[in-house]
């Protein structure tokens, strides 16, 4: 009787030891994730020229200037070419890179958390895994894979981050399944050290896991065009949203960006903001 006893106050113990290592395992690993996040909101501050914290109003005002000598036009008077757009640059990547040398752009989603640099490893998926100092573990980095290039030229560009139990990375973006905050916050920004882009959103949805890159191919316009179909057609219409006037604005040289991430709980399906390409500002040169 005396050993029963003896046995349960033992494993009762171990019991008691094993919670509180796993509760002070788990409050250190939110920790680690808290730190890595007010490192992304001191880059952010560290190196911006330009106070960023008033996302969609100062980008959707920023100044653009038309280059008159763009487009000299024929003798009938007519452009040959698009006007070239200018505006300020925003941040500073020669800081960045010293962060981090495959920092090579920075994504701006006004109305969400998502206000962070985008990396590109040597090794593909890498920052789904590893951090800026390039320490294991979460919340990793908004990044891209080889598969596309870092010009934002290619016909699909397609940017990956986690879904954070707190909103960070690209837990936000499931901000988009009401469809209010769909209307009211329609813009995606992307800076690089030559140019900023400014998307649409077209489509938010509720996609399958596959492997984008692998299925559809992101260097053409019919690869770009399957993609998007197959997101219409097998997406239920209560599972996403879609911009229809955007569709008719869709030619041979539209290119589109999507973000993707993980829906919670289902892992047979990735969550997607797809914008088009609208513009592209060159920065005013100092």
């Amino acid at each position: 009787m005396r050993n029963g006893l003896e046995i349960r106050r033992i494993v009762a113990i171990a019991l008691c030891v094993i919670s509180i290592g796993c509760f002070c395992w788990l409050a250190y690993r939110d920790w680690k994730v808290e730190q890595r996040e007010l490192e992304y909101e001191r880059l952010a501050k560290e190196n911006a020229q330009v106070a960023t914290e008033v996302n969609t109003e100062k980008l959707e005002d920023a100044k653009r200037v038309e280059d008159t000598e763009a487009g000299e036009g024929t003798e009938d008077g007519e452009d040959t070419e698009e006007p070239v757009v200018y505006c300020d640059s925003v941040y500073d990547f020669k800081k960045l890179k010293g962060t981090n040398e495959d920092i090579y752009g920075w994504i701006v989603v006004p109305g969400t958390k998502v206000d962070y640099p985008i990396l590109q490893s040597e090794t593909d998926n890498y920052y789904l895994n590893y951090n800026l100092d390039h320490s294991k573990g979460y919340p990793g980095c908004i990044y891209t894979n080889k598969c596309n290039g870092k010009d934002f030229e290619d016909f699909n560009t397609v940017i990956y981050g986690h879904c954070m139990k707190n909103n960070t990375m690209f837990g936000s973006l499931h901000n988009y399944w009401k469809k209010s905050f769909f209307q009211k916050n329609p813009y995606i920004y992307v800076y690089t050290e030559q140019a900023r882009y400014t998307y649409e959103i077209y489509v938010t949805a509720e996609f399958t896991d596959v492997y984008i890159p692998k299925k559809y191919d992101l260097h053409t316009t019919a690869g770009r065009d399957g993609f998007l179909k197959a997101v219409k057609e097998t997406v239920p219409n209560d599972k996403m949203h879609i911009r229809e006037e955007l569709e008719a604005e869709l030619d041979e040289k539209s290119k589109i960006l999507t973000l993707s991430t993980c829906m919670r709980g289902v892992d047979t399906h990735r969550y997607l903001v797809v914008g088009v390409q609208k513009e592209k500002a060159l920065y005013k040169e100092n």
